[in-house]
């Protein structure tokens, strides 16, 4: 006990000697950073790739904020919300910094594992309190990965299975947010098919929950509904009209259905009234994204939890030995599109 206290206080110190908060350690072709809580600032309130901000309503706002600013300008609003998220920032301690390089070091690892050419932009790394997503609660921005103070193993010890495979998933949706074409190939294998302007109905639009780690609402897969195909699109959306202030927890609002989306001179309109369908109203969905993860509310959180599984097996082949054949051939076209 007393040898690995001295040991982790040595190599916390001859981190902290060489990584500033700002300092870019570098894994072959991938590199990334520790933001101080004044250049995260900058980071976690701009979102080029996917426009969150262009896109995120005003309720969504108020629940986060945890405050009823439904009939405020949503301009103001915003402003708000973009002090808020930089409000709840936080400094790595240096021993953070020990932790997390440890594990990102083997997450790229896995990743290069997976493909040599594995390439992505710089990898900010950001931490928060967690207070208005929830303390458990990763998300990436751009090519942000924001981790959730609560969520940081204490020791090198603990850094567990449970954080790396947490990082193996942020890191796949800035893979996918910067390597479109991939995405596309890699949505298209699970039925997904890219959509050109969706356009959302009056009940979604004031509604709708946006995912930060899928924006894109605009992928469609075709499933069966009394016995017709329909092409539906998966949307979060908050179970209430309005800000409750009762309910505390962001996911205490939100639900999950797909919406029937039809052509309308040019345009893919969601043709729902009000409420979509469930997926044990419809069948023919889990058949194509097969039951690797049950975490279907966006196509690259589904991918995400396969990419999860892919870079495992490149470790242990025998991760996959729980799938079914058509999980394990998810997971090894997988492997094919992400090399082609």
């Amino acid at each position: 006990m007393y040898y690995k206290l001295i040991l982790l206080l040595s190599i916390a110190f001859f981190f902290g000697a060489c990584l500033s908060p700002t300092t870019t350690t570098t894994n072959d072709n991938t590199a990334y950073v520790f933001l101080s809580k004044s250049a995260a600032a900058k980071v976690v309130t701009i979102d080029k790739k996917e426009n969150y901000f262009e896109k995120v309503m005003p309720l969504e706002l108020s629940i986060q904020l945890n405050q009823e600013l439904e009939d405020q300008p949503r301009e103001k609003t915003l402003v708000t919300y973009k002090k808020m998220l930089q409000d709840d920032l936080l400094n790595f301690t240096e021993e953070e910094k020990v932790i997390v390089t440890q594990v990102m070091q083997k997450a790229l690892t896995m990743c290069q594992a997976i493909d040599p050419e594995f390439k992505l932009p710089l990898l900010q790394l950001v931490k928060t309190k967690g207070s208005y997503y929830g303390s458990g609660v990763f998300y990436t921005r751009d090519a942000a990965i924001v981790i959730p103070a609560p969520m940081i193993p204490e020791d090198m010890d603990y850094a567990n299975e449970g954080f790396l495979s947490t990082m193996l998933h942020e890191i796949f949706h800035v893979y996918s947010r910067y390597n479109k074409d991939k995405r596309d190939a890699l949505y298209a294998r699970i039925g997904f098919e890219k959509l050109d302007n969706l356009v959302l109905s009056d009940f979604l639009s004031k509604r709708v929950l946006y995912n930060p780690d899928g924006v894109d609402l605009g992928y469609a897969i075709t499933v069966q509904k009394d016995g017709k195909p329909i092409k539906a699109v998966p949307i979060i959306y908050s179970k209430y009209k309005h800000f409750n202030p009762q309910l505390k927890p962001f996911f205490s609002y939100m639900i999950f259905q797909l919406f029937e989306v039809q052509e309308v001179d040019g345009d893919w309109k969601v043709i729902s009234d009000d409420i979509g369908y469930n997926l044990d109203e419809v069948t023919n969905f889990w058949e194509q994204v097969t039951e690797n993860t049950q975490y279907n509310i966006h196509p690259d959180e589904l991918w995400a939890d396969n990419f999860v599984l892919l870079a495992q097996s490149k470790e242990n082949p025998a991760a996959l030995e729980p799938l079914s054949a058509a999980g394990k051939k998810l997971v090894t076209d997988m492997q094919k599109i992400i090399n082609n």
